[in-house]
């Protein structure tokens, strides 16, 4: 009796399992487009950032309060996080999970280069500039694989 019972209840356990990890097509639809969406508005905010990042260091090259320029790479770096957690935590079709490893690496990298910066006008040790130099290389050259990587699901 007891492994009737265990039987039935492994049977069905298995069956929910299976049954519950079919995603529908609308499903993946709706998650490509809502992904499409979102890197769409993340590869517009990273170049806004781009811009916003060297306008705050030609400033500090020319006397900006080290404190302010330190907040503004601090808050840019702020921000990129929430964007990277919430293209994160979007799901994706298998076939876009490439594109979306490749944007989120780039971000990282920009997050990190914030965080040079950040060290750099803190620390002034030049080192810490080159390093943000080669991840902002990096991150830039990331992102835009990853845009023309997305740019193949767009209809």
């Amino acid at each position: 009796m007891p492994n009737k019972r265990l039987i039935l209840a492994i049977f069905v356990v298995v069956l929910l399992v299976l049954g519950g990890c079919a995603t529908s097509q609308e499903d993946l639809a709706y998650y490509q487009s809502q992904f499409l969406k979102k890197s769409d508005a993340a590869f517009e905010a990273l170049d806004n950032f781009g811009k916003v990042l060297e306008d705050v260091r030609n400033e500090a090259s020319k006397g900006m309060k080290r404190t302010k320029v330190m907040n503004a790479v601090d808050q840019g770096r702020t921000t990129l996080q929430s964007m990277h957690d919430d293209l994160f935590n979007s799901p994706v079709p298998k076939e876009m999970e490439l594109a979306k490893e490749t944007l989120l690496k780039g971000i990282n990298k920009k997050i990190e280069a914030h965080s040079e910066l950040f060290t750099f006008y803190d620390l002034q040790d030049k080192q810490f500039e080159q390093k943000a130099e080669q991840l902002l290389k990096e991150s830039n050259d990331l992102i835009q694989q990853a845009k023309a990587e997305i740019q193949k699901f767009k209809k």
